[in-house]
């Protein structure tokens, strides 16, 4: 398991997303936070340094580090739904331009904008680089 602790705010990242399936609520699972997990374990495979962001006002799911890049990342199962589109893309609001934002999704549709970069999850899984 890996923590990144910010504060009273933490995030727990869980390696094997199966874990996370145990504590099915009501035979429901989770999936956003197992695609995140998922989303995480390729980011490192990638060979990225990942962190948490969370400074109690603005959250960032990931911060990936590598060669020199910095990449702030959101990752949602879906963003196709106006509620999940705003939060996720309005993460990046309070940011400025200087480090590439991405948004990754398992949406078919292109949702990128010109200042954050939508990734299809099918396309990451066979990408090395961001």
């Amino acid at each position: 398991m890996i923590s990144s602790p910010s504060d009273s705010n933490y995030t727990n990242l869980i390696q094997d997303v199966s874990f996370n399936s145990i504590r099915a609520y009501n035979n429901r699972f989770d999936l956003t936070h197992n695609f995140e997990n998922v989303v995480y374990n390729e980011l490192v495979y990638m060979g990225y340094n990942v962190q948490v962001f969370n400074d109690g006002k603005h959250e960032i799911d990931f911060i990936a580090n590598k060669g020199g890049k910095t990449f702030y990342i959101q990752a949602a199962y879906s963003v196709a739904e106006e509620k999940a589109y705003e939060r996720e893309f309005g993460a990046f609001n309070k940011f400025d331009n200087s480090i590439q934002k991405i948004v990754i999704s398992n949406d078919e549709i292109d949702y990128s904008t010109s200042t954050v970069r939508h990734i299809q999850f099918r396309n990451l899984v066979t990408m090395n680089e961001l």
